[in-house]
């Protein structure tokens, strides 16, 4: 066990996020290199074996196509930033052999949903994804569990990390598990980082202690109320204040009503699934709980000076190659 080289095989989706990509790799890199002996190794995959784009535009060389996948240790799969527009059978395939032949199965950011999509996630399974899409996730799988924490590590051999620096903490812990702790802290030493428990939370900023209380709660109530919004003098019955006390405090942290931070919240919800779906328009509107179409473009365009149409075309035209468009 001592010599044996674990294998990684990568597998790259369109848009993936580099960030990650170069995590997973540098961690790597440094255990050979400080040890002098190849330890792990790794190969870049992608569907149909070509060269692929990264969300920030970089174009990396694929060492092979799925067919290249020979029961490695290890199988990453990088969402994109549309995680099942383009649904391959012969990925979800690859996938669910990998995991009979016992092949850890790691899913980072959206790599999440192309797992549920292949089928492999049972009802014990515990996921994560960025909390960017996990409404998104909870709208298309309301039957898996789904955790807000960094990272989830399964019994069945499946794991999630949210995506951004999770995953760094995530192939730690993995290099932890098969290598010991010297190994990983010796990776998380020469990154200068120090590793996060699985439990952190992805987001803390609605319980910073500057912020008051009644704030936070009432923005934790906005935000499993997005689909059907209360109404802010009900939101301050369940706080058991008066409306005129919770408008006063928005008013002084926020420099908003709370009636204006609760559109403002269901009209980021709408930009997400905008990003990350190809939803139509008005179910978007009325999933983020706007009655109104013309309600819901006029409040977007206020935020983000175009209309939810022209948001998802722009952002489309920056990120996307036009063959995988068309593709």
């Amino acid at each position: 066990m001592e010599n044996k080289v674990f294998s990684f095989d990568i597998i790259l989706q369109p848009e993936f996020p580099s960030n990650s990509l170069v995590l997973i790799l540098e961690a790597l890199r440094i255990t050979n290199q400080y040890r002098i002996n190849e330890i792990f190794k790794y190969k870049l995959i992608t569907v149909d074996a070509k060269k692929i784009r990264s969300s920030n535009g970089q174009w990396w060389k694929a060492d092979g196509g799925l067919e290249a996948i020979k029961n490695p240790d290890f199988i990453i799969v990088i969402g994109g930033n549309l995680p099942v527009q383009k649904k391959s059978k012969k990925l979800f395939s690859a996938l669910r052999i990998a995991h009979k032949n016992l092949s850890k199965i790691i899913a980072v950011d959206t790599g999440a949903f192309l797992i549920a999509e292949s089928g492999l996630i049972n009802k014990e399974t515990i996921v994560c994804t960025h909390w960017e899409t996990k409404s998104n996730f909870i709208e298309r799988y309301p039957d898996i569990k789904i955790v807000e924490n960094i990272y989830t590590i399964n019994a069945n051999g499946l794991m999630f990390a949210a995506g951004g620096i999770s995953t760094l903490d995530l192939i730690l812990e993995c290099i932890k598990k098969i290598k010991g702790k010297d190994y990983s802290d010796e990776i998380a030493q020469a990154l200068i980082y120090r590793p996060r428990e699985k439990s952190t939370m992805q987001k803390d900023d609605q319980f910073n202690p500057l912020i008051d209380n009644i704030c936070q709660k009432s923005i934790l109530i906005m935000e499993k109320n997005i689909e059907t919004p209360l109404k802010i003098n009900e939101i301050a019955k369940k706080l058991n204040t008066s409306l005129r006390t919770l408008e006063r405090k928005f008013y002084k942290i926020y420099k908003m009503s709370p009636i204006k931070f609760y559109v403002n919240l269901r009209v980021k919800f709408a930009r997400n699934l905008l990003f990350y779906d190809d939803r139509k328009i008005n179910e978007i509107s009325s999933i983020a709980g706007f009655n109104y179409n013309s309600v819901f473009i006029n409040s977007f365009k206020k935020i983000y000076n175009k209309t939810p149409s022209e948001y998802r075309k722009y952002f489309r035209n920056q990120q996307f190659d036009k063959n995988i468009l068309e593709s």
